[in-house]
C-alpha cells in the first residue's frame, strides 16, 4: 500500500493505524459559531487526561485509531488534542475544514474568504500546521446543510476538492439529511472521484437503505457512524444496513464509528443534552450482535475496520 497517514503526532505508514474508527470527535464546543463564548471554564490538564483515559480505554478493547472530525470553530482545540496524541495509545488524525450553516452561522473566515484563499487555509493546514501550531491536519472536514447546499458550502465544498488535489489528503463529509449525491456531484466537477471520499452519517434519510446504496453503487465510501447513539437509531437499524451491504459485495467501501465527543456543549440539535461518550460501545456490543445475528464474517468486519481505512485515509 503506498502513501501515509497524516496523525497529529506525524505521519505514519498506513499499516500501523490497526482498528480504526473513522469518524469520532474529542471536543464539539458551538460556541464560537453561535455567537456565544465556547466553554474554557474547565480545568485543561483534567480534561486532558479525561480524553487520554477514553483512549487508554479504546485501545484495551483492541482499537489503534480514530479520526478527530472537529472543523475549524467548532471547538477544535489543537493544542489540546496534539497532547492527548502524544500521550494517547491510539494514532488521531485531526481535521481542517469548515461545517454548514443550516445549524448556525456559518464561520466567519469561511463567509469572508474566496475559494482560492479557502483552498490555500486547507493546504496550509495541513501541509503547515492547524490554527497557529505544527500539528498538520491528516483530513478535510466538510458538510452540507438541510435540503441545499448554499453558496457557502458549496464554496468550502470545492475548496476541499481543490485541496484534495493539491495534497492528496483525504476528505470527509457530513450529511445533514439527503445532500449525499449532490455533495458527490460537486467534488466529481472538481475532478475529486466518489471513491475519494468518505460520506459520514449515511443511514439518516427517510429510506436509510436506499439511500446507502446509491452511494456504494457509486463508489463513495460509507461511514455508518452513529452507532450506540440511541437517540438516532437502536443497534438493529445498524445491523440492518451493514450486513445488507456486506452482503451486496460493498463491503469494501464501508466502515463503522460512533460520532463520540469526550466534551461536548452548545447546540442541542447535534450534540443533544450530553455528549455520547463511550468509544468502545462498537468492540464491546455491536461487533458481538453482528457476529451473532448476521452473515458477516470476521474477515468482512477486519475489512471495515482495518483495510478500508487504511486506504481511505492514506494520502494519495
Amino acid at each position: 500500500m503506498g502513501g501515509f497517514v497524516r496523525t497529529l503526532t506525524g505521519d505514519i505508514d498506513p499499516s500501523a493505524l490497526g482498528r480504526t474508527l473513522i469518524h469520532e470527535h474529542l471536543a464539539v464546543d458551538w460556541g464560537e459559531m453561535l455567537g456565544r463564548p465556547k466553554v474554557l471554564d474547565w480545568d485543561r490538564a483534567a480534561m486532558a487526561d479525561r480524553m487520554v483515559a477514553k483512549m487508554e480505554a479504546l485501545a484495551a478493547v483492541g482499537i489503534g485509531a480514530m479520526t478527530e472530525c472537529t472543523p475549524y470553530g467548532c471547538g477544535r482545540y489543537v493544542d489540546l488534542f496534539a497532547e492527548v496524541a502524544r500521550r494517547s495509545p491510539v494514532r488521531i488524525v485531526g481535521s481542517t475544514g469548515f461545517f454548514h450553516e443550516s445549524w448556525c452561522p456559518i464561520h466567519p473566515i469561511a463567509a469572508a474568504l474566496d475559494i482560492d484563499a479557502l483552498t490555500d487555509l486547507f493546504v496550509r493546514e495541513i501541509t503547515e500546521g492547524m490554527g497557529g501550531t505544527l500539528a498538520r491536519a491528516g483530513l478535510i472536514k466538510v458538510a452540507s446543510g438541510e435540503g441545499r447546499i448554499s453558496a457557502n458550502e458549496e464554496k468550502i465544498l470545492r475548496a476541499a476538492a481543490r485541496a484534495r488535489r493539491a495534497t492528496g489528503c483525504p476528505i470527509i463529509t457530513h450529511l445533514t439529511d439527503s445532500m449525499s449525491q449532490e455533495q458527490l456531484d460537486l467534488f466529481a466537477s472538481e475532478g475529486v472521484g466518489p471513491d475519494e471520499v468518505i460520506v459520514s452519517h449515511v443511514g439518516f434519510a427517510p429510506d436509510a437503505l436506499a439511500e446507502a446504496e446509491g452511494l456504494l453503487r457509486r463508489g463513495a465510501n460509507v461511514s455508518f457512524d452513529r452507532i450506540g447513539y440511541r437517540v438516532f437509531h437502536p443497534d438493529e437499524h445498524w445491523l440492518r444496513l451493514v450486513s445488507h451491504a456486506v452482503a451486496q459485495g460493498w463491503g469494501g467501501q464501508v466502515m463503522l464509528s460512533h460520532d463520540a465527543a469526550v466534551f461536548a456543549h452548545g447546540l442541542e440539535i447535534a450534540s443533544g443534552e450530553h455528549a455520547w461518550d463511550d468509544f468502545t460501545y462498537i468492540s464491546r456490543v455491536f461487533l458481538p450482535r453482528l457476529r451473532a445475528e448476521t452473515a458477516v464474517t470476521e474477515t468482512e468486519i477486519e475489512r471495515m475496520l482495518i483495510d478500508n481505512p487504511r486506504r481511505v485515509l492514506a494520502f494519495a
